[in-house]
């Protein structure tokens, strides 16, 4: 009876030790994971093309193609302003337009239409090399048609391109990319592409 007390007891012991390195574990455990350091919080990354181009100030198209200037190339027409859409970041450009329109109603058949029009579109990016990148680019797509004309006259990679009644004419100016286009009713291609270069070497 004796010898059992005994080993009843040595078995209590044992247990009160493995209970007490249980509890030394556990207390271990929870002062290491309050002495660690917090897990690193990720660094947001900066666009810095685009922190620049929300301080520029665009030049706005209509500001830059006024009717006195039209009035220079066209004596003999008044235009009016027909859309004007101010400067407004449209992706990693600043979007402006204006649209002119003469001669509206003045032949039969055009009631309602203008005899001739004038397009003003300026793309300005963070930076000229961005502006004459893209103008390279749509040079490069432009290129292959019959209808392509380098215009060396207004710097690296402008170009003209006509469709039926259309003239279009490319370049930069400072960090824009600019788009003039030209329409009217009876001027030949040739005569239109004249116009649009007048009026870019005016802006």
């Amino acid at each position: 009876m004796k010898n059992l007390f005994i080993l009843a007891a040595g078995f209590a012991a044992l247990g009160l030790v493995a209970c007490g390195q249980s509890t030394s574990s556990t207390e271990s455990s929870a002062s290491n994971s309050e002495t660690s350091a917090p897990a690193a919080q990720p660094v947001a990354s900066v666009d810095e093309e685009f922190e620049a181009l929300k301080a520029i100030k665009a030049p706005d198209a209509c500001a830059l193609l006024t009717p006195e200037k039209l009035k220079v190339v066209y004596p003999d027409l008044s235009f009016e302003v027909r859309q004007k859409v101010a400067p407004q970041m449209s992706g990693y450009v600043w979007d402006s337009r204006c649209v002119y329109w003469a001669g509206v109603g003045t032949v039969e058949f055009a009631k309602d239409a203008p005899t001739h029009t004038v397009e003003l579109f300026i793309a300005t990016s963070a930076t000229p090399t961005r502006a004459q990148k893209n103008l390279a680019s749509r040079r490069e797509m432009a290129a292959g048609n019959s209808n392509f004309q380098a215009q060396a006259a207004l710097g690296s990679d402008a170009h003209s391109t006509t469709d039926i009644g259309v003239a279009h004419l490319f370049f930069v100016k400072d960090q824009s990319e600019i788009q003039i286009n030209i329409s009217s009713l009876n001027a030949p291609n040739a005569q239109k592409i004249e116009e649009a270069l007048a009026l870019a070497k005016s802006l």
